[in-house]
């Protein structure tokens, strides 16, 4: 039952720390939400780091580590500027499809997925394909960003899966701070180079630091989530939170998709769970 509670907490962290860094990006450049919500994830995983008082593992899951946070950077920046600029309803499931770049990438080793998993990549084809139509010129066009920068956030969450995964073989937490250091480093440097504008208000700091204390704690209830109950439970459960985060949108935003459109989110978040229950 705890495993339940907690990866069913993490997928509410999840989704709502993906809604609030759309949100945000509306109002305040995308590379500054990413700085101040990954710096503050990343104090927070330091103190974790020092309480626990683990030593740091080998070098090659530190280097797989830095790999896994520039991967996440890549994927939570198209995210978050897809959430922004785009349709929140249609770029989170698309987003969502996430697991399929892992069981790509195991096929060389032979690593072959399961009738499930099989049958959700060919779901998750078909609902991105049924999300991305719609009647409407001017409709389309507004489709079509949301899908790219849904499948370039998967495909960065993807990689970072794939290569957390074997830098976790050291220690995990080490490898989640190595990883946040690597992104806050990048992320770092290119707001000193752009220069963005305008400034964070005081104001809006509090709710950007948020999320990146969120993020901390989603990965952290699902971690544990993962260590008490069977993984393929915890798994669905998680990626719960593209519902979440459509939830909000629709509450928040008003947004409306065509019933097509709705039914294309529908396949697509039906082969998540397939995939992450594979």
């Amino acid at each position: 039952m705890l495993a339940i509670m907690l990866a069913l907490g993490a997928a509410l962290s999840w989704g709502l720390s993906d809604f609030l860094g759309g949100l945000k990006g509306r109002s305040v450049p995308v590379v500054l939400v990413l700085l101040i919500s990954q710096a503050t994830a990343l104090g927070l995983l330091t103190v974790i780091v020092l309480v626990r008082g683990a030593g740091p593992p080998d070098t090659e899951s530190l280097i797989w580590a830095v790999a896994a946070g520039l991967s996440e950077m890549v994927g939570i920046a198209a995210l978050y500027r897809g959430l922004s600029t785009a349709t929140m309803s249609i770029v989170v499931p698309a987003a969502a499809t996430a697991p399929v770049v892992p069981l790509v990438v195991g096929l060389p080793a032979a690593q072959v997925p399961g009738p499930l998993q099989t049958a959700g990549v060919i779901l998750a084809i078909i609902g991105i394909v049924v999300t991305a139509r719609r009647p409407g010129t001017a409709t389309a066009t507004r489709v079509g960003p949301s899908i790219g920068y849904g499948l370039l956030a998967a495909l960065g969450f993807g990689l970072f899966f794939t290569a957390m995964d074997t830098a976790s073989h050291g220690d995990i937490g080490w490898a989640l701070l190595a990883a946040r250091l690597a992104s806050v480093t990048v992320m770092a440097t290119v707001a000193l180079a752009l220069r963005p504008r305008p400034a964070v208000h005081r104001t809006e700091l509090p709710t950007i630091a948020a999320i990146g204390a969120l993020i901390v704690a989603a990965d952290s209830m699902y971690a544990t989530a993962s260590t008490l109950g069977l993984l393929g439970v915890v798994a669905v459960l998680g990626s719960l939170h593209t519902i979440v985060t459509i939830a909000l949108a629709r509450i928040f935003l008003k947004e409306h998709l065509h019933r097509l459109q709705r039914f294309g989110v529908a396949i697509t978040l039906t082969a998540v769970v397939a995939i992450s229950a594979g």
